[in-house]
C-alpha cells in the first residue's frame, strides 16, 4: 500500500463504476471511496457531508516524569485513564513513563490568538485540580479537532445515493477510542466481508439545524455549559 502524505483532496467525482479523486498533484482512480477525516472534514467533498459535522478543539499538555514522591504528594497514583464529571470535562491519566497527561475542551477554531488563550487556560485548570504538581513543568503540548455530530454518536456506513463511497466519523470523547474498531469494522464494509456494526453507528448522522451558525451555537453551549459546571476549584498560592 501507498500512502500519499500532505496531499489534499480537492473534489470526488464519479468516473464510471468509480471515482475520481483530485489532488493538487494529480487524480486517483478508486473502485471504492473511504472519507474518514473525522474533525478535519470538508463540508463539499462530498456533498453529503455538508452541515452534519461540526469540529471541536481538544487541548492536551503532557508533563516531564514525576518522581515516586511527586505522585505521592498530590495522592492520585491510579495509572487508570480517568475524567472528571463536569460538561466541559477534564480527561488525564498517569502514563507508563511516568509522564502525566491532562486534556480539555480546547475551543471552537485554530486560530493563533484562540490557541494560545486555551493554552493558558488548560495549565491554570491543571494547577487547580493538581496543585501538587501546579509547578511541575509541561514537556509537550498539543490540540486537534474532534468531530461532533448531531446525534452525538460516530457513523459507519455508505454515503446515501453514492455507491462505492463510505464513511467512518464522528469520533468524540470517549468515542475517539472506539475509532480503532470504527477502522475495522470499515475495512471490513468496503471488502464486503459480513462485518456487524453496532446499531448506534449505523444511522447517518443528521444535518445540524441552521449548520451556517453551529460553531457560534457551540460556543454559547460552552458558556452555558461552563456555568452549569460552577468555578473551577482555587488556584494555588
Amino acid at each position: 500500500m501507498r500512502i500519499f502524505g500532505d496531499t489534499p483532496v480537492v473534489s470526488i467525482q464519479r468516473d464510471g463504476e468509480g471515482w475520481r479523486l483530485t489532488t493538487p498533484e494529480g487524480q486517483v482512480h478508486a473502485r471504492r471511496v473511504l472519507i474518514a477525516t473525522n474533525g478535519y472534514s470538508s463540508e463539499d467533498l462530498p456533498d453529503w457531508l455538508g452541515g452534519r459535522t461540526l469540529p471541536a478543539r481538544s487541548q492536551i499538555m503532557m508533563t516531564r516524569p514525576l518522581t515516586r514522591t511527586e505522585r505521592r504528594a498530590q495522592g492520585f497514583t491510579t495509572p487508570i485513564m480517568s475524567y472528571d464529571t463536569r460538561d466541559l470535562l477534564h480527561y488525564f491519566r498517569h502514563l507508563p513513563d511516568g509522564r502525566f497527561l491532562f486534556g480539555m475542551r480546547g475551543g471552537v477554531t485554530a486560530h493563533p490568538a484562540e490557541a494560545a488563550r486555551t493554552s493558558a487556560l488548560l495549565r491554570d485548570h491543571f494547577a487547580r485540580m493538581f496543585p501538587a504538581w501546579a509547578a511541575v513543568e509541561a514537556e509537550t503540548e498539543w490540540s486537534g479537532f474532534i468531530c461532533l455530530t448531531g446525534s452525538s454518536a460516530p457513523y459507519i456506513g455508505p454515503v446515501p445515493g453514492a455507491d462505492g463511497l463510505y464513511a467512518a466519523l464522528g469520533w468524540h470523547g470517549n468515542g475517539v477510542a472506539a475509532a480503532t474498531l470504527g477502522g475495522e469494522l470499515a475495512a471490513g464494509l468496503i471488502a464486503g466481508a459480513p462485518t456487524a456494526i453496532p446499531a448506534l453507528m449505523r444511522q447517518p448522522p443528521r444535518r445540524f439545524p441552521l449548520p451556517a451558525l453551529r460553531r457560534v451555537a457551540l460556543r454559547a453551549a460552552y458558556v452555558w455549559k461552563g456555568l452549569m459546571d460552577g468555578p473551577m476549584p482555587r488556584a494555588p498560592h
